[in-house]
């Protein structure tokens, strides 16, 4: 995942801790709001697969937002 500043939590309304502890597994984590999945996903260097697993979403989902512009 591409790492905002350091003392940055947020990038535009999303969680960014939130996101990362999802991506990470690290626990304890909340679930996550519709933006913060697709921001996962799209922001993810991990396979479309792996990233559908960790998210809950199929892999077809998430290559559909690393495909969507914005």
């Amino acid at each position: 995942m591409n790492r905002l500043k350091d003392f940055d939590t947020w990038d535009h309304g999303v969680d960014v801790v939130a996101v990362e502890r999802v991506l990470k597994g690290t626990l304890p984590h909340t679930e996550l709001e519709p933006e913060e999945l697709r921001y996962a996903a799209k922001h993810s260097k991990e396979s479309a697969r792996s990233v559908a697993k960790l998210l809950g979403v199929t892999e077809k989902t998430v290559m559909t937002w690393r495909g969507a512009e914005g």
